[in-house]
């Protein structure tokens, strides 16, 4: 098994077809197929089916592609980490967060690194914790911050817990239940509900255990939305309540249309979490990125618990 035939295999399912492949690659088609052939043959299992719709992943090629995208993207971080020894420091980092670190980490650290690493180019990507953490295992990401719970641990990331982090309930500014002081008071309101990826969000998972605990049947979950920006611009602009990080009521954006509701009750808290590989070092630069937010972190909010 060769770098090469990893290459060939990756580009052929991110095309959708040996044509797409082979004009993207500037490889002869034959070549292609012959590369395909040659890994099969290796592995002793089909890897990709053809019909007339295209191309499809066998189980063994759904397994083949996250291992030889972690290896390949390894391997660009290996030339990075060279090239960065000839001279200023060039690359890509590509980061995964949620809305609540982008705004109390990222922002505050990253015109100081940009500041110093000018010719780095740093990608952000939005997803829940389970999403990034995927994206992270099959090395799309170098690393990620998110909320995670309290007791996950799992030994092939290494997760460095940054601060508690505890949801709220939100509303719109002027809102008829915004001074409510019991979740017993919002039974019988509406909610914007977050799905991404079909993948139903923890917070929900959270409000519904809430209202079971205290026998209010189940919330009214009304709508859902992908996005946070869409779930709280739904929110500044009815009457619906949400439940996110309490922090978003006092972002610049959300300032003045969104507040908590003081609510007594509480949720169990997450910990904001840096995370990352563990068998997989950083390239330097991600690693001065990484290492430039654990310590505003503990500066600012203190060090959670790690794992």
């Amino acid at each position: 098994m060769t770098l090469s035939q990893l290459r060939v295999f990756c580009a052929v399912v991110e095309q959708g077809s040996f044509r797409a492949a082979s004009r993207s690659l500037d490889i002869a088609q034959s070549a292609l197929t012959h590369a395909i052939q040659s890994l099969e043959a290796e592995l002793a299992v089909p890897l990709l089916t053809r019909s007339h719709l295209g191309i499809s992943l066998t189980p063994f090629g759904e397994k083949l592609l996250a291992r030889a995208s972690s290896i390949l993207k390894d391997c660009e971080r290996i030339d990075q980490d060279m090239r960065e020894l000839e001279g200023e420091p060039t690359g890509r980092i590509a980061l995964g967060l949620t809305s609540e670190p982008l705004a109390e980490l990222l922002v505050p650290v990253l015109k100081r690194f940009m500041s110093s690493f000018p010719r780095v180019l740093v990608h952000l990507s939005n997803g829940s914790a389970q999403t990034l953490i995927e994206r992270i295992r099959d090395g799309r990401l170098d690393f990620a911050l998110c909320p995670l719970a309290p007791e996950l641990d799992d030994v092939d990331l290494h997760i460095d817990r940054l601060y508690r982090s505890s949801p709220a309930i939100l509303a719109r500014a002027g809102h008829p239940r915004a001074h409510a002081t019991s979740i017993a008071e919002l039974a019988d309101s509406e909610w914007v509900g977050f799905k991404r990826e079909g993948v139903v969000g923890i917070a929900a998972n959270r409000l519904v255990g809430m209202f079971a605990t205290h026998g209010l049947g189940m919330p009214k979950i009304v709508i859902t939305a992908e996005t946070l920006l869409e779930s709280l611009f739904l929110v500044c602009e009815t009457d619906y309540l949400t439940m996110d990080p309490g922090v978003l009521a006092d972002f610049k954006l959300f300032s003045g249309s969104l507040v908590r509701v003081p609510i007594r009750e509480t949720f169990q808290p997450r910990d904001v979490s840096l995370i990352r590989r563990s068998n997989s070092p950083l390239t330097s630069i991600a690693q001065e990125l990484a290492s430039m937010l654990v310590s505003y972190a503990r500066l600012t909010r203190g060090v959670a618990r790690n794992g």
